[in-house]
């Protein structure tokens, strides 16, 4: 197991142009220009939350109008009636229950002494998930590309590859994938920003819920359901 692991790692670290033809940007291991080119942790932030439900070209237009207006900063989110965020946003999905859920967020993260101060909370995770909006996915994403907390963020494209790739059927459930993958994985932030990144990518471009491109996917020389 562990050494087609290895090889899937080798496979993900020479997709650095593919990666970034999607919004995904191969950097240093604490870098936060990873999630869609973010330019602080506050942005990777802000963004994961408009991101849900809506396409990263609209949340990348999005985000170009709050740097404008210096409201890519929690503080300054923080700071922001819902109502006049949600003017700001248009084009996400759902922007008023997102610009509701954004500056509750902000003013918790605030609450809490920043984003400095959540990443030295030992419960960052909990916290995160006490927050309206803030799913497991979302919470391990803000984990892992703003705050530099390896803690690998499970979507359906990580169950879909890793389930064609490896052979195995652990089911839908989120802790069991989590479980898994970060026990065979090596803990490391760069490898897991890799992983999830590399994932994404395959499940939207190759590995198809049905009749994925097996041919042409990168993972084709180490696929079991490639080369049933």
């Amino acid at each position: 197991m562990r050494e087609v692991i290895e090889r899937v790692i080798d496979v993900f670290r020479g997709l650095g142009n593919e990666l970034r033809r999607t919004g995904w940007f191969v950097d240093g291991p604490e870098s936060t220009r990873w999630w869609g080119g973010a330019g602080s942790p506050d942005e990777v932030v802000i963004t994961a939350i408009l991101v849900q439900q809506t396409r990263w070209e609209v949340v990348g237009e999005v985000l170009d109008r709050l740097r404008v207006l210096g409201l890519n900063k929690i503080e300054r989110i923080a700071e922001t009636s819902p109502e006049a965020l949600a003017d700001i946003i248009k084009g996400v999905n759902y922007r008023f229950t997102k610009a509701v859920r954004l500056v509750k967020l902000a003013r918790s993260i605030v609450s809490v002494g920043g984003l400095e101060g959540l990443r030295s909370m030992s419960n960052v995770r909990d916290f995160l998930l006490n927050q309206d909006g803030v799913g497991e996915e979302t919470a391990d994403s803000i984990m892992l590309f703003a705050l530099n907390i390896p803690s690998l963020p499970i979507s359906q494209y990580t169950k879909r590859v890793f389930s064609r790739v490896l052979g195995i059927d652990l089911g839908n459930g989120y802790s069991s994938w989590k479980g898994f993958l970060e026990e065979v994985l090596p803990r490391d932030l760069y490898i897991y920003k890799l992983v999830h990144a590399s994932v994404v990518t395959i499940g939207k471009q190759y590995c198809l819920p049905q009749k994925p491109l097996c041919n042409q996917c990168p993972l084709r020389g180490v696929c079991k359901y490639a080369v049933r």
